[in-house]
């Protein structure tokens, strides 16, 4: 049920965005107080999180190995070696940050190929972008501490601009419905794309309490659930690449699922190739996930009025007109009388047990996939965060993370896009 007390949260927000505005302003005055305080909360953070691991592993009676005990051990070891020795903190944080940034970069040119293939408008903006990215993160990992006070004019800008968006966001939740539909979201900011893309994963041990007290059985009533018009299908996984999170969208009980399911066209370990269309059922779709690949399932339901579902429909209708029919292996066997057995890559699996229809792009944005861009979100995005619908509103570059993190905050409001959450997973 939603909280009708609008004015709490509203209060809980301006205080956060006051503190992101003050740590920014800090930045400016005296930066080195600053540093001192994150080395200090990082000495701490690791060592709660230490323990917070340790604990876990006391409460479980599963044999772990080596590598389970790895991410404990950092933490631990990590925070005594800063504790023991300050002063490389501070000479590492602006090379760690200078590698966040220059990772972000070659993401960046990454796209730029991706969008040059394609013939995709913004190549050049992308490769310019890229390029400071990568000059700036060059100057990070190479300078002294001395040049600390670089990365801090970076942060204060950051911190200061982040707190003056959120403040304004906070005050527009609670505006009359007549003053917000003037006072549109076209400024925002979201998680960075590293950030942010990992956030499922912490989500997926999050929502255990959650699957029990709204867990649903796996049987064909299980989808008679009344579904909405339009749903927001996120799908984790406790390990492996798919932990990352995968989205998909239902629209009048049809699934449209994105992604890089030709294995006969795959580059960089399967984050780049042709992009692939999957259109299935809701249900059989929904069971094949969960039943055949392990997946947990988080649907939002948003509700729609008729001038928004004309909308999504033209969108659809355009999609469809850039694309053409594409067989899996599993198909062409079946046609040709073969065995299909040996057909077990995703798409041949989706297919035999779903019969969904798939297709690759002949044009245009979506024809080559790659998993920091034009990726599955990207297609969530084409058909529900448009500026005449403005249902999703996040910013930058999308991930599985940053719809988590909407959709769970837009639950929580009293007038709301999104009517229900429900968690899908398989029955143990």
């Amino acid at each position: 049920m939603k909280n009708k007390n609008t004015l709490i949260p509203l209060i809980q927000n301006i205080i956060v965005s006051l503190f992101f505005l003050s740590i920014g302003i800090l930045f400016f005055i005296n930066y080195e107080t600053v540093w001192i305080a994150l080395y200090i909360l990082t000495v701490i953070g690791l060592t709660l999180l230490g323990f917070s691991q340790l604990w876990s592993f006391i409460k479980g009676r599963k044999t772990k190995s080596f590598i389970d005990y790895l991410p404990m051990l950092s933490s631990f070891g990590f925070a005594i070696f800063i504790f023991i020795f300050p002063d490389n903190f501070f000479r590492f944080i602006h090379v760690v940050i200078g590698w966040w940034i220059l990772i972000n970069a070659i993401i960046g040119y990454i796209n730029f190929i991706v969008y040059r293939r394609d013939s995709l408008k913004g190549a050049s903006w992308i490769f310019i972008k890229s390029t400071i990215d990568t000059a700036f993160a060059l100057t990070l990992i190479l300078s002294p501490r001395s040049r600390l006070w670089i990365l801090s004019i970076f942060a204060g800008i950051y911190f200061i601009f982040y707190g003056f968006v959120s403040t304004g966001e906070s005050i527009k939740d609670v505006l009359p419905d007549n003053t917000k539909n003037k006072v549109r979201r076209h400024l925002t900011i979201s998680a960075p794309v590293l950030v942010a893309a990992i956030i499922p994963q912490h989500f997926f041990f999050s929502i255990k309490q959650m699957v029990k007290q709204n867990i649903m059985e796996l049987d064909t009533d299980a989808y008679n659930d009344d579904p909405a018009d339009l749903e927001v299908f996120i799908y984790l996984k406790e390990s492996g690449p798919e932990s990352l999170g995968h989205v998909d969208i239902s629209y009048n009980n049809q699934i449209y699922s994105y992604g890089c399911h030709d294995p006969e066209n795959r580059e960089l370990f399967g984050t780049l190739g042709d992009g692939v269309l999957i259109v299935s059922d809701r249900s059989s779709f929904l069971q094949n996930a969960i039943d055949g690949d392990g997946k947990t399932i988080i649907g939002y339901k948003i509700q729609l009025i008729d001038s928004q579902k004309v909308i999504i429909e033209k969108r659809l209708k355009e999609l469809f007109s850039r694309t053409t029919e594409w067989k899996s292996k599993a198909q062409i066997a079946m046609e040709q009388n073969l065995d299909v057995d040996s057909c077990i890559d995703y798409a041949s699996r989706v297919y035999k047990n779903c019969k969904a229809s798939m297709f690759k792009f002949t044009q245009g944005k979506f024809k080559t996939y790659f998993v920091f861009s034009t990726n599955c979100v990207l297609l969530a995005d084409y058909l529900v965060r448009t500026p005449e619908l403005d249902l999703i509103k996040t910013s930058g570059i999308v991930t599985p993370g940053s719809y988590i993190s909407f959709l769970n905050q837009e639950l929580a409001r009293e007038k709301s896009i999104v009517i229900n959450r429900t968690i899908y997973q398989k029955n143990n």
